[in-house]
């Protein structure tokens, strides 16, 4: 696997996040982040997540390593049935790699199904002192979010969603060089062939270099040349593997490859059961933080309130400190990258300000 480190990592002083991102999503997205995580004194390790090692291949000992990468960067593709098993068996191969012990989750889109998975198998690998996972606008199943633009997207053929990484490709290098996550891809795409999306101006569709030059902390000029260059290496890229992504978040292979959220609320309460054992034996209560857009076309209403009613309903309340909000005037992509209206800021303001036991 191939990860990114935010300039900051070596100092181990600082509280460390794992950040499981979109669909659509890579390791480049560290540029993005990397002064504001500075800015609030935390780290972030941001790994490919859909490239993943192959379980025919994967060994804790060479899981890290460019060779094995799957998907991006030249290495063998992952199917759908053992993505998530493989993801659970590469992130304590990645904190070993990286020497962190304890991390906090921060996830976006697509990449919930995995936050919720990590926190189900992998607890104790979030941070005793002060467990935080933060959750921007995370996927649930489409026959509960009912979201137009996925409910048509999970009736196409599973064949059909192969285009889906030669479309980003199209989009990124012509159509809107700025995209490069989850909703900015789809709801652009969307509104370009009619579908009659609503896009919400910001700065994941028309972020100006001036904007860019604040986000990175460095002068306009070279802004310019490093979002030049992070869309060159993305297209240089094989990125065959967010078509399998995609195909997962549309469960094109069963429920069964959601793993522990294969049942959605059930998992749900078996991880507040846990975490009331846990409360009751002492340990700190985890808390949970969940941030939705204005407008999204990926989640919609519907999915931000059967993901918020499936944490507030009776047996589950009160065994997770759980908070949930809307942030005004972002969509879908927003919602992580701007450091303004959206949560990401707030997030790494919460992990930085744990408490110190």
């Amino acid at each position: 696997m191939t990860y990114a480190t935010t300039s900051n990592f070596d100092d181990v002083s600082l509280p460390a996040i794992l950040f499981i991102g979109p669909l659509f999503n890579s390791r480049y997205l560290v540029l993005e982040i990397d002064k504001l995580a500075r800015d609030c004194g935390v780290r972030v390790i941001i790994p490919e997540r859909y490239v993943l090692a192959s379980s025919e291949v994967f060994h804790p000992n060479k899981v890290l390593t460019k060779r094995s990468r799957p998907s991006t960067g030249g290495s063998t593709p992952v199917s759908l049935n053992i993505r998530m098993k493989v993801w659970l068996e590469t992130v304590p191969a990645l904190l070993r790699k990286t020497n962190v012990q304890h991390v906090s989750l921060v996830t976006h889109s697509a990449g919930g199904t995995y936050t919720l998975n990590t926190l189900a198998e992998l607890r104790s690998i979030l941070d005793p002192k002060a467990p935080f996972v933060g959750l921007l606008a995370p996927w649930v199943p489409t026959a509960d979010s009912k979201a137009p633009l996925t409910s048509l997207a999970s009736k196409l053929p599973a064949n059909v969603i192969n285009y889906l990484s030669p479309l980003q490709g199209f989009m990124v290098s012509k159509v809107a060089p700025t995209l490069s996550f989850s909703g900015g891809l789809v709801s652009s795409t969307a509104a370009l062939v009619g579908g009659g999306a609503k896009v919400i101006d910001g700065p994941t569709q028309t972020g100006s270099p001036e904007d860019a030059a604040e986000k990175y902390g460095v002068d306009i000029e070279t802004a310019k040349i490093m979002r030049s260059l992070v869309v060159k290496f993305n297209l240089a890229e094989d990125t065959t593997g967010a078509n399998e992504e995609a195909k997962l978040c549309l469960m094109k292979g069963g429920k069964a490859d959601w793993g522990a959220l294969a049942d959605y609320e059930a998992c749900v309460q078996s991880i507040a059961d846990r975490e009331k054992e846990r409360v009751q034996a002492g340990e700190v209560k985890l808390r949970m933080e969940a941030a939705f857009a204005t407008s999204d076309v990926i989640i919609g209403k519907g999915g931000q309130e059967y993901f918020e009613r499936c944490w507030r309903r009776e047996g589950v309340a009160g065994s997770v400190d759980f908070a949930s909000r809307t942030c005004e005037g972002v969509d879908h992509d927003g919602v992580l990258v701007d450091f303004h209206k959206g949560a990401l800021k707030g997030f790494f303001e919460s992990v930085a300000n744990r408490p110190v036991l």
